[in-house]
């Protein structure tokens, strides 16, 4: 029996990211095609250029989905917020799709830049300017001097983590990495509070800085 018109629900844009995420895991974000995706997601072609311009275009739309984009944080600390922070950039850029499809997703983007348009605006965007709320509420809190460049705290804060998500033969994110970066963008923003909060796992003690922090 032939079902007419439209379900109760349209789930399609959900089958289509899913069925992507899938893809990306299984083979790299290079190596997949719309009509592969398409086809996963038990819709067609027609249906998925109704939603999205391109693969790419998938890309922001599907990390938000799956870790957000950071704008409910408020722990009413500046540790608290950097901590949270980074227990979800962890989750992001130790999420397999991240692994195995990122570095294809940035070669592409290379060859066309204006693939990454989404990304920046929708995703990455979003990310960086809650970076200048949370070191501008620390400011107004009297936890630190106002800071000119938050930009390059969100860098400290990412970068570490990217760079070990994407390039083979690194060590694991762990948490103690994870620590390392967050004393590392509190001593770029000259904080001299406690730090106790930032705990090593497993003895539930704090995480000392490591050996190349800098000294407040």
């Amino acid at each position: 029996m032939v079902r007419s018109g439209r379900p109760r629900k349209d789930d399609t844009d959900e089958r289509i990211l899913e069925a992507f995420a899938e893809l990306v895991v299984e083979r790299g974000y290079a190596r997949v095609t719309v009509d592969e995706v398409a086809a996963r997601a038990g819709t067609n072609k027609p249906a998925f250029y109704r939603r999205f311009h391109n693969l790419a275009d998938l890309v922001p739309r599907l990390l938000a989905s799956r870790h957000g984009t950071d704008e409910d944080i408020n722990t009413g600390t500046l540790v608290g917020d950097l901590i949270e922070v980074q227990h979800r950039q962890r989750r992001l850029f130790t999420d397999p799709v991240v692994i195995r499809g990122f570095a294809g997703w940035i070669a592409e983007v290379d060859a066309n830049p204006s693939e990454g348009a989404p990304f920046l605006s929708d995703y990455l965007g979003p990310r960086r300017t809650y970076t200048r709320v949370i070191v501008d509420r620390a400011a107004e809190r009297g936890e630190i001097v106002a800071c000119a460049d938050s930009g390059w705290i969100a860098d400290l804060l990412t970068g570490p983590l990217l760079m070990r998500a994407v390039l083979p033969g690194l060590p694991s994110i762990d948490e103690t990495f994870t620590a390392h970066t967050i004393h590392a963008a509190l001593d770029a923003l000259d904080y001299a509070g406690d730090r106790s909060a930032i705990q090593v796992p497993g003895d539930g003690k704090a995480a000392r800085k490591p050996p190349y922090a800098l000294q407040n």
